[in-house]
């Protein structure tokens, strides 16, 4: 194998970060390999001015660099996957995805975010993708705490330039009240030692908010770094075979799928993620079609059909296996900076309200997130449905450095031993009492299957199915407990799924 390699980037501090990643990953199997860096400006980078919709999809931000790969000055080209168009782009050459950092994205305001909420002014948000313009502004209308009387109105404008740039422009502008990047981005920059002060800077005092993964599906391949290298170059491919993540070139994979029948980039208004969990693998996508109709289309590996069984569905019925007690003494320890609120019945009280206005909020889910802001609180994050151990990940990021030390789950009297016995911190701010009357059991003991939304629902009601019960449930701790007690459930990665599942929204079959 020869010595020397030349690799080709744009000039930006991101794409300086993601050739220092991939160079850190070379060096772990080929130690003493000499690493060129040619940097290249792009048509992107020169025309700032032009709106970045308009333009996407059409190599902007690759076609030089793609040019020194092909004439020889360059073996490895290295570029976000979110800028690489369609399928033809590596039709000539040979690709493997090296990495891939969070794929959300993130919502970063100004720290005078709540005195405009509670004076009822417009939010200026800075995005040039019309997919964030569709999807995150219609979102944060409902998810930003209501502080005033009055709805939220949000404002979308345009808003170009490289990460580091955007934020400036946050700051110096006085145009914008908040913009939408790729967390990713964001992390990649704080772990890159000539970006990370200023970024650190450039973030201090914001709020920030992940913007959820099923309301605001962020383009195919967002987070991920693809390196790029001529076919013949055969020292150049083994050295990215050594080093390639499969999972991660797997799942742009399946999400570039979606993006051949939709579009490519931010360019195109609609989102898809694809994610690999402990229980099972899906890929998600939804937003506006060609014909700019609203679509949600799941991959998902259920191969049974709804129509030629029972179904019952606990989520139809989640107030008829229990009834519902707060609790007085319900409190937040003062020693832990974050709460995982894990349903949207746990903050009721006017005194829990203040605790989490003081704290960093999590939610479970996006129904969770919406009624925490209804109360007037900043809601951080949320888990989608996922279950919390989806979350960790992106809790260890830069961005959010946050660990069970530092956190509490704020739940029900009867999970609270689960979550303790994981080692969480943990409080019950409301008791569940059962509460099933015979009509639901008789309704239950016929069915072929029964979806449990969760643990404690089927402690309620499995007593009463009958043998041979398909037992379903959602990813998460609901499945692993079922597993535990030596059941097999079908598992759907979360409700929405099985809903999705069973009213026959378009599915397609198989991993």
């Amino acid at each position: 194998m020869r010595k020397e390699f030349n690799i080709v980037c744009r000039g930006s501090w991101l794409s300086l970060a993601q050739v220092e990643l991939f160079c850190q990953k070379v060096k772990a199997y080929f130690p003493d390999l000499v690493l060129n860096t040619i940097v290249k400006e792009t048509k992107g980078d020169r025309e700032q001015s032009t709106p970045l919709h308009l333009v996407e999809g059409k190599d902007f931000f690759t076609a030089e660099i793609q040019e020194d790969l092909r004439n020889g000055i360059a073996d490895f080209a290295v570029h976000s996957m979110k800028d690489v168009s369609g399928d033809a782009f590596f039709e000539n050459s040979f690709y493997r995805i090296i990495d891939r950092n969070d794929i959300r994205d993130i919502a970063i305001f100004k720290e005078d975010i709540l005195d405009k909420l509670a004076t009822g002014k417009t939010i200026v948000i800075g995005t040039s993708s019309p997919r964030r313009t569709l999807m995150a502004t219609d979102f944060l209308q409902k998810a930003l705490p209501q502080l005033s009387e009055y709805p939220i109105k949000i404002e979308a404008i345009p808003i170009r330039g490289n990460v580091d740039g955007r934020l400036r422009k946050l700051d110096e502008s006085g145009e914008y009240d908040g913009i939408i990047l790729a967390a990713a981005g964001l992390n990649r920059l704080l772990g890159y030692e000539p970006a990370k002060a200023t970024l650190e800077a450039l973030l201090s005092k914001k709020k920030l908010m992940f913007l959820p993964l099923f309301e605001c599906p962020p383009a195919a391949g967002q987070g991920a770094i693809v390196v790029e290298t001529n076919q013949a170059n055969q020292d150049a491919i083994s050295m990215l075979e050594s080093i390639a993540s499969m999972e991660h070139t797997n799942a742009v994979q399946a999400e570039r799928v979606f993006a051949e029948k939709y579009g490519y980039g931010c360019s195109r208004p609609f989102g898809v993620f694809h994610k690999d969990l402990a229980h099972c693998s899906f890929t998600y996508a939804s937003g506006l079609n060609q014909q700019l109709e609203p679509f949600t289309e799941w991959k998902q590996p259920i191969d049974l059909n709804p129509a030629s069984i029972e179904v019952f569905s606990g989520t139809d019925h989640m107030r008829s296996f229990y009834t519902e007690t707060n609790l007085d003494h319900g409190k937040i320890p003062a020693s832990t900076t974050a709460v995982f609120v894990a349903s949207h019945k746990s903050i009721h009280s006017i005194a829990l309200i203040k605790q989490c206005q003081r704290k960093r909020v999590w939610a479970a889910g996006s129904r969770t997130w919406l009624a925490l802001a209804q109360k007037g609180i900043w809601v951080e994050g949320s888990a989608d449905g996922l279950g919390l151990d989806s979350l960790l990940p992106l809790f260890e990021t830069s961005l959010v450095q946050l660990d069970k030390t530092q956190c509490c789950i704020v739940t029900n009297q009867n999970s609270v031993v689960g979550w303790l016995s994981e080692g969480w911190h943990a409080t019950a701010t409301y008791c569940l009492h059962p509460s099933l009357d015979t009509n639901l059991i008789a309704t239950i003991g016929k069915v072929d299957l029964v979806f449990w939304s969760s643990y404690q629902q089927w402690l309620v009601g499995s007593p009463y199915v009958k043998p041979g019960v398909i037992h379903a449930c959602p990813s998460g701790k609901t499945a692993t407990r079922l597993q535990g007690l030596g059941l097999n459930p079908l598992i759907f990665p979360t409700i929405k799924a099985f809903q999705s599942w069973r009213q026959d929204i378009p599915v397609t079959e198989g991993a």
